[in-house]
């Protein structure tokens, strides 16, 4: 089916972006005391200054920014060189995988490994940070890459990237931010509304585009078209109102595969005639 092409945004939609940006300020009043030279008060963070957005709010201008609150990341504006997507390499999905792409931040204790990865902190002395990457010693300081390709732990046909830069070494941690991509193989999404994910899950985000009687991908919801309603979503449980305007939230939860439990917070970015727009929030139970 055609893909329609968004409509520029209306002198609304830009207020309304311009509002979530100002909310992504309360970030900042969480992580602040973390980042080089933050102001006791929360500051207004640029969400271009995350790694990986600027590309997202190309790709959909309608993206609605307050998503982002739930990747729980600080303000990175002040963050020289961090890793772009761009610095991923390029990948050709196959109809059975599924792959997520973008920013994340993290802060990595003595001992700890970096979650998905090899990768260890083994101790800080003098402001350098020792890392162990699969038992080898390295030295990172305040403006050196931590990177990783690899499969996640104790989970087949799952692969992990990463792409950090350490931004912030204390005498206890270090803080590091960039990029990192998920790709899952054998994808088999089975829709379980009432399934709970634990507390320690990785999020990602997830922008979705597809024609009128295509699902959307990793889920069991598909598009049957423009509705005086709004946008008409299949899938959604008997008795549950089917559709949805633009801003609107939609959630999907179960699994999957059947080792892999996740839920979709999505929003309706755009709807026409042959096709919707939808981008959000993924959150997947991984094992450590």
């Amino acid at each position: 089916m055609p893909v329609d092409n968004p409509s520029p945004l209306s002198a609304k939609k830009r207020r309304l972006i311009f509002s979530l940006i100002i909310s992504l300020a309360l970030l900042s009043a969480c992580f602040g005391p973390d980042l080089p030279g933050a102001p006791q008060m929360p500051r207004l963070p640029s969400p271009r200054s995350l790694p990986g957005v600027d590309e997202l709010l190309d790709q959909l201008p309608g993206f609605d920014l307050d998503l982002l609150r739930e990747l729980d990341l600080p303000d990175l504006s002040d963050i020289a060189d961090l890793p772009q997507l761009v610095d991923l390499p390029s990948l050709d999905v196959s109809d059975n995988a599924i792959a997520f792409t973008g920013p994340t931040e993290m802060r990595i204790e003595i001992g700890d490994f970096i979650r998905g990865t090899d990768i260890q902190l083994a101790g800080i002395v003098d402001g350098r940070a020792e890392f162990l990457f699969s038992g080898l010693r390295a030295e990172r300081i305040a403006g050196d890459s931590l990177d990783f390709d690899g499969p996640w732990p104790n989970i087949g046909g799952v692969d992990y990237l990463l792409r950090l830069r350490v931004y912030r070494v204390t005498e206890e941690y270090v803080r590091a931010a960039g990029v990192h991509r998920l790709v899952i193989e054998g994808i088999l999404p089975i829709h379980q509304p009432a399934m709970a994910l634990q507390e320690n899950v990785l999020k990602m985000t997830y922008t979705g585009s597809v024609g009128t009687g295509d699902l959307l991908k990793g889920t069991t919801f598909g598009y049957v078209g423009k509705a005086e309603q709004g946008a008409e979503i299949s899938g959604i449980p008997a008795g549950d109102f089917p559709f949805r305007k633009s801003g609107d939230s939609l959630r999907w939860q179960g699994m999957l595969r059947p080792d892999l439990p996740s839920r979709f917070d999505l929003r309706i970015v755009h709807f026409g005639e042959n096709s919707v727009q939808v981008a959000g929030i993924v959150s997947l139970q991984l094992p450590d």
